[in-house]
């Protein structure tokens, strides 16, 4: 739904804002971090230090400089040269690169007898002004987070990103309410329109940088946000009465600064209801000393903004500007332009008794107890050791990705379209305007089900747009996305005429999702927005955007954001239809409370498996509280190296067809009552009536404990004994059993199969294909279950397993339902799902190139097995069976695995129920000695046996399944984990055992478990991990 705020609406908003910013103030922990009360006590080491300077020194402290790491060196040495002969109090770092700002900062530091305190508009982190360092989300994509605690987060980080640098002061964060949607210069650096919003998050940001002891610095005071002029070029009006700025622009200052803010920055605006008589604020006493500093009770440091700049500078000379400045009751200040005038200039006027020596000697004062307050009594050079990865860190880039996260802002959802459903309805295209064909937008889309990608310039011709336009046409769902945007409204936030166009005519006649990365004012240069069926508004066009915004789109992530300025009546501040998580996303390890130190270990398992010829390479997949955190492939698709393993590629998923194919459907045929675990096979498959098989119990063949062989070679029934002397095999090499199987065992060198059974040539009496150019007879396939239902029971009971059950299982669900077993999973779960790779035959649906190949089979086929099924008895059988047979990749397998994680369901979908679920991967016989689900493998019963599938750490209540393969697949309830392994290594051949002797799956899902961080216990949905005491936190 649209947040329409009417007027009871906000009677009620206010109630709660007064209650709740009551509240907000005792949840931050400030104690040691008040930096405002020791501004404001006396302090001996600022004493002593002051005692001991010059009065040139004294004035000196309030200067700050400004320099650059990336200029040459003759402007270098000025900088030093200005803090060796005056002795300045600091300087403000513009751009460069962290490791040559911090040489500088050492070497300027070591030319001043009282450290200098650093400073630097790093409002959206260091990266805004420093190469090699991390920029996080502009303010106004911030105003739509509603989780408040990740901003304080954000400021703590930026905190410690800073100090790390040596950077004592960040004139951050921007205060100003921006409702003027043309502002020039604020506009996306503010945290939106809404006072509250704007208030609650200053304080959040500027706590949070104060605890990680950075002075953070509010501006741009008393309020820039309704302005269309930048103070840079000239100097803007704001022309309002005092009433309407004390509701709307002082508000975030007001309350800021009663909580404890270290710094505010005067900005160079005219404001004539609060000074008639002076143009500049920067400069005005009634602003800065009477309004801010007596009416608020701002104790802390005031910064006027740079000195430099055409606001103030147009209107006063270089030093004039610096003492009207200290006049108006400014503390520091900032970039100023020439020390020596502006020193001289300084003390004329205390002589003039313009200034007073009183008033220099307490901003003296002021700004070394504040330095004492940032450890400069106790100075260190910046470590440069190490410091890259000082400044980019793991905690920062999960932050990053975690505030993309839960900004994305959900405008249109009409038919509550997204997150979308039934993806086996959906022909869909997706459209990126101004992106590159390697974009993460389309690969993370890509990653929830089959669709075509296509890219355009933003300003492409006529001609291109109509090329586009008739490529469309098949398409019944289109996602259109705009990149490459701009945040200024000068330049059009970056959306041409040509892009507004082509989204205008093809939401005419079809279902089109836009998704802005750019500023969301944007979006009002865009006609016909009532004919889009969802608007997404993803702020930013960068990579944790583009990841988090394709998952909302799917529902691998909720969206949560809520506008933070108003676009048109539609679409006014407060915005935001909150959806669901129902669907796998893709996240850190970190955020589901695993390490990622210890994951990594994972790669030198699998990296050593390789290289002992375990197999040739192989797919990892783990997810945890239904989020992907590891998604990697290894190795090659064989020894001969040429094709590397990539994560979209396909493997024989062998046994795991057992639970990827023929459980589904019988559990889903459970659910409609076409079957009864408890029942008799006889009931539902009609060739079991004829057989000593009839009276077997669907639950017994599942557990496997129905007496039935393990397996019978269909494959070495079919040689011609006529065609070998005496035995068919031998267990040792000579010239005549010269072709080795297995391990020690080679077959007869002169074998051949039984005429009638075989054929290079398909026809109407060899249809079905078992390989490359070679075929099998028709009627083959009901001598094999003839020979399956005519087979020997085992004389005892118990455990066994076997294939045999799981073939007839196949034949059980294709009469049941009237269609082969293939067709029906495909039909009702591989589609839907999105799994696209899922299912039988991959080499009639994707690239031979994708398919990695299994076994050089020198007896059967007497080729390479590649995009065919491995498995004999299967591959006779049309490569269609309930045992084996069935393809995919770790990343589709991933979703019907984690559906069955949740009882079931999957993508707003109810696939299998719950009951159902619960029955099927519960011990078969829970009073036996039997491990087995109903065809789900379980742990053994003792943890202390390690001959079991699984790791001794795996809960009892956990399940899955392995394949001959070397496949995977484990799901644990009570640590909310899927576990994916994928592997050929039977390549070349299947004798090659050292996948299990080396215990490699067991040894991987062993690391996971000890990846478990003990201290976070893991949510059930991602939202709930992110829920915070600040969450409702507003000012009053």
């Amino acid at each position: 739904m649209l947040y329409i705020f009417s007027p009871k609406r906000i009677l009620v908003l206010l109630s709660f804002y007064l209650l709740a910013f009551s509240l907000a103030a005792q949840n931050y922990v400030q104690d040691q971090y008040l930096l405002v009360d020791q501004l404001n006590r006396s302090n001996q080491w600022a004493d002593s230090i002051f005692s001991t300077m010059s009065e040139d020194e004294k004035i000196s402290q309030l200067f700050m400089i400004a320099a650059y790491s990336n200029k040459n060196k003759k402007e270098m040495e000025r900088i030093a040269a200005l803090v060796d002969k005056y002795q300045i109090g600091g300087i403000i770092f513009f751009h460069g690169e962290p490791g040559k700002q911090a040489e500088l900062s050492n070497w300027y530091q070591s030319l001043s007898k009282v450290p200098m305190w650093l400073g630097m508009d790093a409002e959206n982190g260091l990266g805004m002004r420093l190469k090699q360092t991390i920029s996080y989300p502009r303010q106004l994509m911030l105003g739509a987070v509603q989780d408040n605690e990740l901003i304080y987060r954000l400021g703590k980080q930026i905190g410690k990103e800073c100090k790390r640098l040596g950077v004592h002061v960040n004139f951050a964060p921007v205060m100003d309410v921006n409702n003027n949607p043309a502002n020039p210069v604020i506009n996306s650096r503010s945290f939106g329109e809404d006072r509250y919003n704007v208030a609650n998050k200053s304080y959040a940001f500027a706590n949070g940088m104060q605890s990680s002891g950075v002075i953070a610095v509010g501006k741009h005071f008393p309020g820039h946000g309704d302005t269309d002029t930048d103070s840079h070029v000239d100097l803007p009006i704001l022309n309002h009465n005092r009433a309407r700025l004390d509701s709307i622009e002082l508000y975030p200052f007001k309350k800021v600064i009663a909580q404890g803010l270290g710094g505010v920055m005067i900005s160079h605006l005219n404001v004539p209801a609060l000074d008639p008589d002076q143009k500049v604020a920067t400069l005005s006493r009634p602003i800065v000393s009477d309004l801010l500093k007596e009416e608020l009770g701002f104790k802390g440091l005031v910064f006027t903004d740079a000195l430099n700049m055409k606001g103030v500078r147009k209107y006063y000379d270089k030093g004039k500007v610096d003492v009207k400045a200290l006049k108006a009751g400014n503390d520091v200040l900032l970039f100023t332009e020439d020390v020596e005038i502006s020193l001289k200039e300084i003390k004329a006027a205390i002589e003039k008794r313009e200034l007073s020596w009183d008033e220099i000697n307490e901003k003296c004062k002021k700004i070394l107890k504040a330095k004492y307050w940032l450890g400069l009594h106790n100075y260190k050079p910046v470590d440069t050791e190490r410091l890259w990865s000082g400044l980019n860190t793991q905690e920062g880039f999960i932050l990053r990705r975690q505030l993309a996260e839960q900004s994305i802002t959900l405008l249109k959802n009409d038919r509550n379209l997204l997150p979308l459903k039934r993806l086996d309805t959906l022909r869909v295209a997706s459209i990126a305007m101004g992106a590159s064909i390697r974009n993460r937008y389309q690969e993370y889309l890509g990653r929830y089900t089959d669709m075509d990608f296509f890219q355009i310039e933003k300003d492409a011709t006529k001609e291109h747009f109509e090329i586009l336009k008739e490529k469309l046409d098949k398409y019944n769902l289109l996602i259109v996305s705009m990149h490459d945007t701009d945040q200024r409204p000068s330049r059009n936030f970056g959306i041409t005429d040509q892009s507004v166009q082509l989204l205008s005519e093809i939401s005419a006649n079809k279902k089109v999702i836009f998704d802005l990365f750019g500023n969301p004012y944007a979006l009002d240069r865009y006609r016909n927005l009532n004919d889009l069926d969802a608007i997404l508004v993803s702020y930013q066009d960068s990579r944790e955007s583009q990841m988090a915004s394709a998952q909302v789109v799917f529902g691998g992530l909720a969206a949560k954001g809520k506008l933070p300025v108003t676009i048109n009546d539609d679409f006014p501040v407060g915005t935001g239809i909150e959806t669901v998580h129902n669907r796998l996303g893709y996240s850190l390890p970190e955020q589901v409370g695993l390490s990622t130190l210890k994951l990594n270990v994972i790669d030198s398992i699998a990296e050593d498996a390789i290289k002992q010829k375990a197999t040739p390479g192989c797919q990892i997949l783990i997810a945890r509280s239904g989020k992907v955190v590891f998604n990697k492939s290894y190795g090659h698709h064989t020894y001969a190296r040429k094709r590397p393993v990539r994560n979209p590629d396909i493997y024989d998923l062998a046994s795991l067809t057992k639970i990827t194919a023929t459980l589904p459907a019988l559990m889903q045929m459970t659910d409609e009552g076409w079957i009864d675990v408890d029942a008799n096979i006889g009931k539902y498959y009609s060739k079991a009536k004829e057989s000593n098989k009839d009276s077997l119990i669907l639950r017994k063949i599942l557990a496997h404990e129905a007496r039935l062989l393990s397996w019978k070679p269909f494959h070495w029934e079919a040689v011609d004994s006529a065609s070998f002397k005496d035995k068919l095999f031998s267990r040792r090499y000579s010239k005549r059993y010269s072709l080795k199987l297995d391990r020690n065992l080679y077959i007869d060198r002169n074998y051949k199969f039984k005429k009638g059974i075989l054929s290079k040539v398909k026809s109407d009496a060899y249809p079905i294909e078992v390989a490359k150019n070679l075929y099998i007879n028709k009627n083959y396939k009901d001598t094999i279950l003839k020979g399956i239902l005519d087979s020997d029971y085992r004389e005892k009971n118990g455990y066994k397993y076997s294939d045999l059950g799981f073939i007839l299982m196949g034949e059980m669900i294709q009469e049941r339902s009237g269609e082969p077993v293939d067709s029906y999973v495909s039909r009702h779960f591989y589609r839907q799902l999105g799994a696209g790779t899922l299912g039988y035959h991959p080499q009639k649906r994707f690239s031979l190139n994708r398919i990695v190949p299994t076994q050089n089979d020198k007896f059967f086929r007497r080729q390479w097995i590649k995009g065919y099924v491995h498995d004999p008895t299967s591959a006779m059988l049309g490569g269609v069976a309930g045992h084996a047979g069935m393809f995919g990749n770790a990343s589709d397998l991933a979703k019907l695995a984690q559906m069955y994680l949740q009882k079931g369901a999957y993508g707003s979908e109810m696939y299998i129920g719950s009951e159902t679920m619960e029955k099927f991967t519960s011990r078969a016989y829970p009073e036996g000695e039997n491990r087995r689900g109903i065809g789900f493998d379980k742990p053994f019963l003792d943890p202390t046996d390690e001959n079991g599938p699984t790791s001794n750490l795996a809960s009892l209540s956990s399940y899955g399944h392995t394949g001959f393969t070397g496949t995977m697949i484990w799901i644990d309830p009570d640590y909310d984990l899927v576990y994916i392994f994928l592997s050929n290594r039977i390549c070349p051949d299947e004798s090659n055992a050292k996948l299990m002797e080396m215990d490699v799956r067991t040894k991987i899902q062993e690391c996971i478990y000890k990846a478990v961080r003990p201290e976070i216990t893991p949510a059930r949905n991602f939202s709930d991990l992110l829920v915070s005491p600040l969450d409702e936190r507003i000012f009053n």
